[in-house]
């Protein structure tokens, strides 16, 4: 692999599957629930096939995309475990849906008119999903007996589950009660009614670290499978999750400038002092904010070395005037350890005014990823 590497662009994200597999226990541990591991948007930039594979092996109970998409990528790729597809799904994909044992969400109460139309042998089935505060998919509370009701005169329609999403689980206590509250009243409803669901699922990362209440006997992880904070500000991590993804890069060119000289697009960095200059190729198209620029750091030789000038697409400079031994070839770390330093992903994105989710999200496909 590190030949594969020093042949190509040499920019790659090392993603850590034991630890992967280590944060996946630690949270089952914690909940004493089973587990739907979300690897949507291709398990957040770090490629969904060979999460998803590792998290299969662990023991997840089931898998949370956002698109039929790629709920077919997993079983393309040979994920046998329950799908949920968690966002939109067309009507004309319903049978391929319930072919696939994929499991489809219900958030909008004019959707049961579509579903008295899938006529197939086959059941499919559904998690209906009850909005509680977020705003965003879900039938009301006033609409679940409705729901409800017309679902149980279906002819293979199976409602397995029923879940809500926390609007704030990072940062607000008392909203994320209420929607708790609301939520356990939907729930109590259908107990009298023996309409309740099998699996019963609302905590997200978020939650999983800060609410125990919302557990309920599944979860929903994902950004804190890779030991990741779902908000630096609000949340620290505790010990037991450890961090799984280090972006790294290597030092193309080293340039020494005389004192005036000015760096990159916008000429926006003019050297202090006779400066030693280095290029590394990854830029703003990879998943290094722009706003980064002539503020961000990075690690060589395990100390922190500034971004200088503008990041441009491909390419960005960083000083290391006074490093001993930089030449073509050093290893950068934009995110991860070197030496006794570490640059967190949590620190990367708070640094970067954003949040983990956009950085990993913006992980360009030309990077290799590496599995360890």
């Amino acid at each position: 692999m590190e030949n594969e590497i020093e042949m190509n662009r040499p920019t790659w994200v090392e993603v850590d599957l034991g630890k992967i597999k280590n944060n996946f226990l630690k949270i089952k541990e914690k909940t004493s629930s089973n587990v739907i591991c979300v690897v949507k948007a291709d398990a957040y930039g770090l490629g969904a096939a060979r999460i998803a594979k590792a998290l299969e092996d662990a023991g997840a109970h089931a898998f949370a995309v956002a698109s039929m998409e790629e709920a077919l990528f997993l079983r393309e790729v040979r994920i046998s475990k329950p799908i949920l597809v968690l966002g939109y799904v067309d009507t004309r994909n319903l049978h391929l849906a319930s072919l696939n044992e994929i499991r489809i969400t219900l958030f909008d109460k004019d959707f049961i008119k579509r579903l008295k139309e899938y006529e197939s042998e086959l059941p499919l089935r559904i998690h209906v999903k009850v909005d509680t505060g977020m705003h965003r998919l879900g039938i009301s509370i006033s609409e679940t007996p409705y729901v409800f009701d017309e679902l149980s005169k279906m002819k293979n329609i199976y409602v397995e589950g029923i879940y809500t999403h926390f609007a704030s689980a990072d940062s607000d206590i008392e909203f994320t009660n209420l929607q708790i509250k609301r939520f356990n009243d939907v729930l109590d409803y259908l107990k009298q009614k023996q309409a309740l669901p099998p699996i019963i699922h609302a905590a997200n990362s978020a939650a999983i670290l800060n609410f125990r209440s919302a557990y309920y006997n599944t979860v929903r992880s994902g950004i804190l499978l890779y030991g990741i904070s779902p908000n630096p500000q609000k949340i620290t991590i505790i010990n037991d999750f450890q961090e799984a993804i280090s972006i790294k890069t290597r030092i193309v060119k080293v340039t020494e400038y005389e004192k005036g000289e000015k760096i990159s697009y916008g000429r926006t960095y003019i050297t202090e002092k006779k400066s030693l200059i280095a290029t590394v190729p990854i830029g703003y198209a990879d998943c290094i904010p722009r706003n980064l620029s002539n503020r961000g750091y990075v690690l060589v030789k395990g100390l922190k070395a500034p971004i200088v000038g503008t990041v441009t697409m491909d390419m960005m400079m960083i000083d290391v005037t006074g490093f001993p031994y930089i030449h073509p070839g050093n290893e950068v770390i934009i995110v991860g350890t070197q030496g006794e330093n570490k640059i967190t992903m949590e620190e990367f994105a708070t640094l970067s005014n954003t949040i983990p989710y956009e950085i990993l999200t913006r992980l360009n496909k030309r990077i290799m990823r590496v599995y360890k």
